[in-house]
């Protein structure tokens, strides 16, 4: 390790060293023999990009090998020569990100000037890799339907995954709805907080809550790679899963479109539980363009894009109309209450959404290239933010407004056939601003309603993202050694008011009548801190053709992050070892058989830690109450004076573990590939992830009054098997069939989910939140027959195309809480259960989706131009899926009948419009 320091080092003080990342560009290996059989040294081996015409050059060494790493992703053309030999030519070579593929070929003896066109069809298996993933890119992704047309919906698509309460399908392309969403997919059991989100190899989660950052347009989306475990050691910093995106460079050829996509209420089915007779307002329309091209032949290329989203609409309160009732009478003696009713009907709410990218490539010459991107996007939800799964009336929902940018920008040299270097970095902001509906203390009545100002609708942040990569990329022969170093950065400044309103628990409706709250929690001091934090880790990697067929992988990763701030810890050195084999038994057969290990360490999402920077004793302490602590401080509120003046009240405090340690997740996958066809592969994969040292907030002082440890002691279990059927767009169809099956089990799946016995965690070892015992998942992209001749008939009925996609799920299982902290403990969200009832003891109904999008196009200039026109519908059959239902069972000793109701469903069927010309 202390060697590698010292050459990275070395190589920045050359200014020659750059970083090469698996998740941004692949490689092409292979060796190269003559009729006999007998290996060819000394063929000069050529690829070329056919978009750009940038090409690598290499040679054979003696055993017939070449290996060429860090190519841009694309189509290429390979080309073999010696003299003596019949010059070769391989057409339709695609480079995949992160992929390995291998081509080997025969070369005849002949003369000189004879060249030989190789029309081998590429393996649909990969037989270089040591870990399953599925790559989707190109026409899958820019012909499948998607309501929000954010990439990160096809990730839904992939195997090994589950969509998290938090996230799941995002309804829009650059707003948030969730002040804590988090990526919206949960990879082996892990948090969707876990994920390694990645746009052109440089990191794009955010560092509060472990969502995606700035918005990237479908058009300028070349490819993106979907992974649960990846056996590569230069891929660090999470615990979960791997989202890698690869954005477009442009060609020698131009390109554009211009889209426009609408939706409208009158062609939409009625949220299921929305009340009879209530048709919400709903327009939506969604314009776009994109261009990209060459600003210089063979030189500099540029892809830029622009789109918006405006939607307008309305929803409605989820509080019972008889509920509603008895609340607003209530609130109509409550004159002191700021809050004067709750709504009963729709409110009209708004979404709108803006973003941009440009990015400029240039290539200095074989050995530099260049290139340099910026993105923005900006979201705004007006009246539609909802921070907590209940039964929320408007008043408790609020605003946000969300601003992203990304410059980035990377250097690429090709140092000799054998060395390839590249320097990348990027400096990226994110602001975040949520405000409330409404002012005044949060009320709360457990499955019944929640009303008032939410607590976490109130405050703002801002991240500053430095980021810089570097390494190497050597390959000698059978070998291929990487190393390099990543240092990022992230400058957090926040005014943060949670809590600072005050909320109170009521744990029935007519304890509310009757002003008598069980719990009462306000917090005051100072709402302004700082969070800044570095990042630093270091790789190497080996690859080994240890023989042909046999691919073995072995490396680690070694990271530290440490925190301006005295209150949390450094995590000191984290070391992550990494191995993979892949094996071709039979060389006639495509046939891979695939196992992998690795630890996997993450970094702190940082709005676990707000608490206790903010709420530290000093800058600002948290007041807690239950019985008639709380009724006392209502009391007051109610007569007009501050509920913190009232007797009894205890102050509570957060600090951070000195033993908090980030989490890890080991991770041990085994699979088979097997090639049906050129086209077509099967892939079977299990995986065991054991991860610990997941976050979590506990009372350490086991009572009242509370003292709130971040600890780093949560587990989680994943044991599970994938099974894949991919046949890549040949022939005008192509395909994606998932079946998963799989178990999840922990003792806390969100760092804000408190155990009902602080002093016991293995009493709440259950199913997880994130648990989806079976899951299914399809896509296909299907040109319709058309009419043999052409015509009024072939222009009518021809070039038809129908991509539909499929979702299909288990139910995932539910808590049943008791609608107040009879336990004590001082936990909120309220953790406590009956007495013998175990965490996660029912299942909420399944999830059934079925999109589909039919197209038509119309060849205005044949190959050069064509307009497409067509309908898309969302939740086609009109299924009910649960997003959130009611966990709370039990009040006052009497079973509630709201448990288990929805208090939020996924969208009902949906029809969406669009056209677009393309040149």
């Amino acid at each position: 390790m202390r060697a590698l320091v010292v050459a990275v080092l070395a190589a920045f003080a050359a200014g020659r060293l750059a970083a090469l990342s698996a998740g941004m560009t692949g490689s092409i290996h292979g060796v190269v023999r003559d009729p006999s059989g007998a290996p060819v040294p000394g063929v000069a081996i050529v690829v070329q990009h056919v978009e750009t015409r940038y090409s690598r050059r290499t040679e054979t060494d003696e055993e017939g090998r070449y290996g060429i790493a860090g190519l841009p992703v694309g189509a290429y053309r390979l080309r073999a020569e010696r003299a003596g030999f019949d010059s070769a030519e391989l057409a339709g070579v695609e480079i995949s990100v992160g992929a390995a593929l291998e081509k080997n070929l025969v070369l005849s003896l002949s003369g000189p000037a004879t060249k030989m066109e190789v029309n081998e069809q590429q393996e649909a298996v990969e037989t270089a890799s040591t870990s399953a993933s599925v790559a989707l890119g190109g026409e899958r992704i820019e012909e499948t339907p998607a309501r929000s047309r954010n990439y990160l919906n096809f990730v839904a698509l992939a195997p090994g995954l589950a969509s998290t309460p938090q996230g799941g399908v995002q309804r829009s392309m650059t707003v948030i709805r969730q002040p804590a969403a988090d990526s919206g997919f949960s990879f082996q059991g892990l948090r969707g907080r876990n994920n390694s989100v990645e746009v052109d190899g440089l990191d794009n989660r955010d560092e509060t809550t472990g969502g995606n950052r700035v918005a990237i347009g479908l058009e300028m989306v070349q490819e993106f790679r979907v992974a649960g475990a990846i056996t590569g050691a230069e891929l660090g910093g999470a615990a979960g899963g791997l989202i890698n995106v690869v954005t477009r460079t442009g060609s020698n050829t131009m390109h554009g479109d211009v889209t426009f996509f609408t939706q409208n209420a009158v062609f939409n089915a009625r949220r299921p539980e929305m009340a009879p007779g209530l048709r919400p307002r709903f327009v939506r329309w969604q314009p776009g363009t994109s261009w990209y091209g060459p600003l210089r032949r063979d030189r500099t290329f540029l892809a830029a894009a622009v789109e918006g989203e405006r939607e307008t609409a309305e929803e409605w309160s989820d509080v019972d109309e008889n509920d509603a009732r008895r609340i607003n009478a209530v609130l109509g003696r409550f004159a002191a209450l700021p809050l004067r009713h709750v709504t009963r009907g729709l409110y009209g709410t708004a979404e709108r959404g803006e973003e941009a990218f440009a990015k400029l490539n240039h290539l200095f010459s074989a050995s530099d290239t260049v290139a340099l991107r910026y993105a923005f996007s900006r979201g705004r939800a007006l009246g539609d933010v909802q921070p907590i799964n209940h039964f929320l009336d408007r008043s408790a929902g609020g605003s946000s407004s969300t601003l992203d940018h990304s410059l980035a920008g990377n250097w690429f040299h090709v140092a000799g056939p054998a060395l390839v270097l590249e320097l990348r970095g990027q400096f990226a902001v994110r602001e975040q601003t949520l405000r409330p509906n409404a002012p005044g203390p949060m009320l709360e009545i457990p499955g019944v309603a929640t009303f008032g100002q939410a607590y976490r609708l109130d405050g703002r942040r801002r991240e500053r993202h430095w980021q810089w990569v570097a390494g190497a990329d050597w390959t000698r022969g059978r070998h291929r050694i990487s190393a390099g170093v990543t240092v990022r950065h992230v400058g957090l400044d926040a005014d943060w008011r949670e809590r600072f309103h005050g909320l109170f628990v009521f744990p029935t409706l007519e304890d509310f009548e009757r002003g008598l709250p069980d719990v009462y929690s306000q917090v005051f001091g100072s709402t302004a801190f700082a969070l800044p934090t570095t990042q630093t880790g270091l790789w190497w990697q080996h690859r080994w053709q240890a023989r042909n067929g046999l691919l073995l992988e072995l490396g680690g990763r070694a990271d530290w992050q440490w925190f301006a701030s005295p209150r949390v810890p450094d995590t000191g050195l984290q070391a992550s070892p990494r191995a993979g084999i892949s094996w071709r038994p039979l060389r006639a057969r495509p046939l891979v058989l695939r196992a992998g290990f690795g630890l996997f360490v993450d970094r702190y999402p940082l709005g676990w830690l707000f608490p206790a920077v903010q709420r530290d004793g000093l800058r600002g302490m948290e007041l807690y109450a239950v019985g008639s602590g709380a009724v006392a401080a209502f009391q007051r509120l109610l007569g007009g004076a501050a509920a913190a003046s009232a007797p009894g009240l205890v102050l509570s405090a957060y600090a951070v573990a000195r033993t908090v340690r980030p989490a890890i997740a080991r991770k041990w996958t085994a699979g088979v590939e097997y090639g049906l066809s050129a086209d077509t592969r099967i892939t079977l994969q299990a995986a065991w992830t054991r991860a610990w040292r997941l976050p979590r907030t506990r009372n350490a002082a086991l009572g009242l009054p509370p003292f709130y440890l971040l600890e780093s002691d949560a587990r989680s279990d994943f044991r599970g098997l994938s099974l894949s059927l991919n046949r890549r767009l040949s022939g005008d169809f192509a395909l994606l069939v998932n079946y998963d099956l799989g178990r999840v089990w922990d003792d806390g799946s969100d760092y804000d989910e408190a155990l009902a016995n602080p002093a016991d965690a293995r009493a709440d070892w259950a199913r997880s939140r994130l648990y989806q015992k079976h899951r299914v998942s399809a896509s296909a992209m299907i040109e319709l027959p058309s009419p043999p001749r052409r015509g009024v008939a072939r222009r009518l009925f021809g070039d038809w195309n129908l991509t539909p996609t499929f979702v299909a799920g288990s139910g995932r299982p539910i808590n049943f809480l008791l609608s107040t902290d009879a336990a004590r403990t001082g936990a909120y969200p309220i953790s406590a259960r009956p007495a013998g009832v175990g965490r996660n003891p029912f299942f909420m109904r399944g999830v059934v989706q079925l999109d589909a999008r039919l197209m038509k196009t119309i060849y205005v200039m044949e190959q050069r131009a064509k307009l497409q026109f067509g309908a898309e519908s969302f939740n086609l059959l009109n299924h009910t899926n649960p997003a959130t239902v009611s966990e709370y069972g039990m009040a006052g000793g009497v079973r509630l009948a709201s448990y288990g109701r929805m208090a939020e469903s996924m969208p009902a069927r949906q029809v969406q419009f669009f056209m677009q010309f393309e040149y």
